[in-house]
């Protein structure tokens, strides 16, 4: 499976979850860590792309989000939301994976 399916799984299940704050955090740290496990015997310059890779696919995920949020669920294959809650929530997760996102992705792995 290719590293930007796995940033797209992340999205559709934080969108679908409607988690926000620490949950979303907590989302968010179970994919780094898992993404981190997966490339471990990966040598270092293939594990470099590999979150290069991903870092880039969860920029571009985050600039849908900011400008629509059911833009975002349209293009990962999720219904819109129309629920100002849901909406609320996505946001939330949005701002803590912007937050935590590219840092995130090479601090926790180096």
């Amino acid at each position: 499976m290719a590293i930007e399916d796995l940033v797209d799984d992340f999205w559709r299940d934080a969108l679908t979850s409607n988690a926000s704050g620490p949950e979303a955090q907590a989302k968010w740290n179970a994919f780094i860590y898992g993404l981190k496990d997966r490339v471990a015997n990966f040598p270092q310059e293939a594990q470099d792309e590999v979150f290069l890779r991903a870092a880039k696919h969860n920029a571009g995920r985050i600039a849908i989000a900011r400008r629509s949020l059911d833009a975002l669920r349209i293009e990962l294959g999720l219904p819109p939301a129309h629920n100002p809650l849901v909406d609320a929530a996505a946001e939330t997760l949005v701002r803590a994976t912007v937050w935590h996102g590219v840092g995130a992705l090479f601090r926790w792995f180096r």
